[in-house]
């Protein structure tokens, strides 16, 4: 029997851009909304499983910036306002802090993301000036080391040669209140199931089938965080909790072995979208210099977190990303980096667009 906690956390269609040119884009863009409301609507037909969001993502553009930016403002028209879009994808040494914001600019559902293959420093400027701006900062990521295919936005781009499918879901209740194993084994059971109705679902459509992401999500209420205090038996702030996360994570990669994966696929814990993380950083169980080391053995990243902007130099920027590239390199899996610097004390909450009233954490 399939569990009633389930939700599908987003459909994506990854596009194939053969050129880069305006029409092109534009009917790519099109044609990809059109397949991406068509499988959610499959999915939810087929599975009676709600899909909490559509998506659509480009790949990389070969232009420079200033020219696909360009293209993107020529094709803006085309984004359909039920959908999210994850349009801009470079490396830091090919955009500027400028450019991202120009893109983020085009619409409240159009996120960016900047690859860090190159130098630290170059992508410590945009990342910097970026999350000054917190209207459009929540829609902007850092992935290291590079490109990521995911479901998961704003790192979420397109890397195949042709139109793709994936999915995440969102099950942090299938796992609260039971046994760790016994929860997995749900959602491994649910897994599969998706995957085969998503195979054929994108044979239907023309689609290359590239995978699920299996990452432990939150939404507001479906807390990560309180999962892993129920199996934890303590608080996530405290000592032991990384060994916690790691057991969940190595769950994940269990899933893995059954189905196609793709993306980051592990325990994610973004601040503002997490009811129990919130309460920990107002407390200050949870801080930034906390959730970084967390990212060296069980977490994606350093995600949605909110810093006072009197604290947010270059410095501390550069050296948060040392931090995301040395955890990286050493768990050899793809992190993302999301921040939000804001007029606002260490300990105070900012409503911040979607994810509401949001603490502001403590860099140590």
């Amino acid at each position: 029997m399939r569990p009633e906690k389930a939700e599908i956390r987003a459909i994506v269609v990854h596009a194939a851009v053969p050129e880069w040119d305006g029409d092109t884009l534009r009917s790519v863009i099109e044609g990809a909304t059109e397949k991406a409301r068509r499988a959610a609507k499959l999915v939810e037909e087929k599975m009676g499983l709600r899909v909490d969001s559509i998506r659509v993502t480009l790949p990389p553009s070969p232009l420079p910036a200033s020219k696909t930016i360009e293209l993107l403002k020529e094709a803006r028209d085309a984004f359909a306002t039920d959908v999210y879009y994850s349009v801009f994808h470079a490396e830091a040494v090919d955009a500027g802090p400028g450019q991202v914001l120009e893109v983020l600019g085009l619409g409240p559902r159009v996120y960016a993301s900047i690859a860090t293959p190159a130098p630290i420093e170059e992508a410590a400027k945009i990342l910097y000036e970026v999350a000054r701006h917190p209207d459009k900062a929540a829609r902007f990521a850092i992935a290291v080391p590079g490109f990521i295919e995911s479901p998961y936005f704003p790192a979420g781009s397109s890397l195949g040669p042709v139109h793709g499918l994936s999915a995440s879901l969102l099950y942090p209740r299938m796992l609260e209140g039971r046994d760790l194993y016994e929860g997995f084994n749900d959602v491994s059971d649910l897994a599969v199931e998706l995957e085969e109705n998503l195979m054929d679902i994108a044979e239907e459509l023309g689609l290359e089938y590239r995978g699920l992401d299996l990452s432990l999500s939150p939404w507001m209420e479906q807390s990560v965080a309180r999962v892993v205090e129920q199996v934890a038996g303590q608080r996530i702030g405290e000592i032991g909790v990384a060994a916690t996360i790691r057991e969940i994570e190595e769950l994940i990669e269990e899933l893995c072995l059954d189905v196609t994966c793709t993306g980051f696929n592990q325990v994610m814990l973004p601040v503002a979208e997490d009811n129990v993380l919130k309460e920990r950083v107002a407390s200050n169980e949870l801080n930034i210099y906390k959730l970084l080391h967390l990212t060296y053995a069980c977490v994606a990243g350093l995600d949605m977190v909110l810093v006072p902007k009197r604290q947010w130099t270059r410095e501390k920027t550069a050296a948060i990303l040392a931090e995301i590239t040395t955890a990286a390199n050493l768990k050899e899996k793809p992190l993302g980096v999301r921040i939000v610097a804001v007029d606002a004390e260490p300990g105070e909450w900012i409503e911040i667009g979607d994810f509401g009233k949001t603490p502001v954490a403590r860099i140590q």
